[in-house]
């Protein structure tokens, strides 16, 4: 303080006063009292179009639909393999009962995968394709799932298939083989029947 009256008794430099008046304007310009308003008040100034907002940024799906139904088909398969949950019978019956959406579809399909029955596997393939083909955003969530499980399907017809061709083929051979025995047997029996052999 003592400092800026010295300024004041004798005649300052300019470099004293303008840092006298950087002092001043640091410390005290916010006790300035606000201009006069002259005339009605001034609206605030509008937003222009173009100043940018400060709107908080839409928070992006960790998942997508088709990564969810992916999960939720190898939960499916899990507990198809592994017998845990609800009976393979009792789930079909449920399934097949339920409003046939593409999932309960595919739910389905899955299921009858696993039974092993005759004919479950055409059927499991044309849940499938259906929903492969079908439109509409859950089908198309499920729709590549329902296609590899389709050739899965397919696949598994056509092994069950040739199956059931060696199963009939070796029937019928153990059948010939059968009929070829007892042929034999009966040419034993009539040698037999001729009497006992001459030395």
């Amino acid at each position: 303080m003592s400092d800026v009256i010295f300024l004041f008794r004798r005649p300052a430099p300019a470099w004293a006063l303008c840092l006298l008046g950087l002092l001043l304007a640091l410390s005290g310009c916010d006790t300035l009292p606000p201009p006069p308003v002259e005339g009605p008040a001034a609206e605030p100034p509008q937003a222009s179009a173009s100043a940018p907002t400060c709107e908080l940024p839409v928070a992006a799906p960790t998942h997508s639909d088709r990564d969810l139904s992916g999960r939720r088909l190898l939960q499916w398969q899990d507990e198809l393999r592994n017998a845990t949950g609800e009976p393979l019978p009792a789930r079909i019956a449920r399934l097949s009962a339920d409003t046939p959406t593409p999932a309960h579809q595919v739910e389905l399909g899955l299921a009858l995968l696993h039974t092993r029955n005759p004919g479950d596997a055409a059927r499991a393939q044309g849940l499938l394709e259906a929903v492969g083909k079908a439109s509409g955003d859950e089908a198309a969530a499920w729709a590549p799932w329902a296609r590899l499980l389709a050739g899965r399907a397919a696949e598994q017809r056509r092994l069950e298939e040739q199956s059931d061709r060696l199963a009939q083929q070796l029937r019928d051979s153990q059948r010939r083989i059968d009929q070829l025995s007892e042929k034999l047997e009966a040419l034993k029996a009539i040698e037999r029947s001729l009497g006992p052999k001459r030395p």
